[in-house]
């Protein structure tokens, strides 16, 4: 009698018993890996690429209370890629932030003018999943670590074309980089969401056709009660730890500033930047133009056991220092030409009584710092009093500090 060989030189009847041997001694497999010992184990797991440690942590429990071991402090990672193919920069960048141990909670994509923003943004999606909250945007340059050197660099993307009235920039104005930086974040005991800021389109039927018309009514009040509904469901407050805001290319950002000077506690963090193109992805989907948008980190009150509390600290430049006397206005009055807002005024100085204009106030200036203005970032610092409320909300007296540029 002749027995039948299979593929690799064993018989049928050896592969049988093989096969069942392995059947037998799965369980066993699994715990000879646990008698390596936690801390090993541990150490192995903390090597892992991000997608390979999600994996882990779904094998056991043991190994899932590892993982948390592992991943139980904040963490950043970034990467940025100069790759013209968009395809390829994407993937060189995730590639690299998800190199190590990490669960993404929120993602910033900065992007060069030079790329389409609607395609990185579907890529970054794709790569890192709806769930996770997302702001892409066109940024004026980039710094970080090259995916693939590791060379730490900062760029500015060469324009070559300014900006319409409508901010909207055309890929051939701009030449030299196109890239990608992406940054991820993974924040333990805090939840996050983009939270856009909108305006409504009313729908008007015609005979013709179906118009879309803007009404120009911007949501400021539907803005924060958003942010303190979704605050208020995670944390049971109405102030959450801190916003990174983006702002659209005609958006006026300072009625929002203003909204969320009176709301927020003087705990929370407000930074951000404005007159940019974005996208964003976030649990909330309104029929609504976009203008703007903010990442709200709220702390979770249901947030596991043994994680403490993430606190922010916010710096500003050492590069910005006071300089001259103290005015108080006169008279100021505002001109909008196309979407820019500049404002005309007269002001006298502390304890004097003489109305001085812009040409004076600015000669003092010059006199005073010794070099030619029409170089240097001047701005001013306007102190503000206002009264503000939201919604229905009983009106009080808030204090806020503004810088202007000064263009001449």
């Amino acid at each position: 009698m002749t027995r039948r060989k299979n593929p690799v030189g064993g018989s049928a009847t050896g592969d049988r018993r093989t096969e069942v041997g392995r059947e037998s001694g799965s369980g066993a497999s699994t715990n000879e890996i646990d008698l390596i010992g936690e801390d090993l184990l541990q150490n192995i797991l903390s090597r892992l690429p991000a997608l390979t440690f999600a994996s882990a942590a779904c094998v056991s429990r043991t190994w899932s209370s590892l993982c948390n071991r592992v991943l139980y402090r904040p963490k950043l990672s970034s990467a940025f890629s100069l790759h013209p193919n968009p395809e390829v920069s994407v993937e060189e960048v995730v590639n690299k932030v998800l190199s190590e141990p990490l669960r993404p909670d929120f993602a910033i994509v900065c992007i060069s003018p030079a790329f389409s923003l609607q395609q990185i943004h579907q890529l970054i999606i794709q790569k890192l999943g709806s769930a996770t909250p997302i702001v892409t945007y066109e940024s004026m340059g980039i710094i970080g670590r090259n995916a693939i050197t590791d060379e730490l660099k900062e760029i500015d993307w060469d324009m070559t074309m300014e900006e319409d009235c409508m901010g909207q920039l055309e890929p051939s104005s701009f030449s030299g980089f196109q890239g990608i930086l992406l940054v991820v974040g993974f924040v333990p005991g805090l939840k996050v969401d983009a939270i856009p800021l909108s305006r409504p389109i009313e729908v008007v039927s015609k005979p013709e056709k179906l118009w879309l018309v803007d009404p120009g009514i911007v949501l400021v009040d539907d803005f924060v009660r958003d942010i303190k509904e979704y605050t208020a469901s995670v944390s049971g407050c109405t102030s959450p730890a801190g916003m990174i805001m983006f702002g659209g290319p005609s958006t006026n950002m300072k009625p929002v500033m203003d909204k969320l000077d009176y709301l927020m506690s003087a705990g929370t963090f407000i930074v951000g930047d404005e007159s940019g193109r974005f996208l964003h992805r976030g649990s909330r989907r309104r029929r609504c133009n976009s203008l703007g948008v903010a990442l709200v980190f709220v702390r979770d009150r249901n947030k596991p056991h043994g994680i403490g509390d993430i606190d922010f600290h916010v710096t500003v430049s050492t590069g910005l220092s006071p300089i001259g006397q103290t005015f108080k206005a006169a008279a100021v009055k505002e001109r909008r030409h196309c979407e820019d807002c500049t404002t005309w005024l007269t002001a006298r100085r502390q304890d004097l009584h003489d109305i001085l204009d812009g040409e004076t106030m600015l000669a003092d200036i010059n006199d005073e710092i010794g070099d030619n203005i029409e170089y240097a970032g001047l701005y001013i610092g306007v102190t503000k009093r206002r009264k503000t409320s939201v919604g229905l909300e009983m009106v009080r007296w808030v204090t806020s500090l503004a810088f202007h540029e000064v263009t001449r």
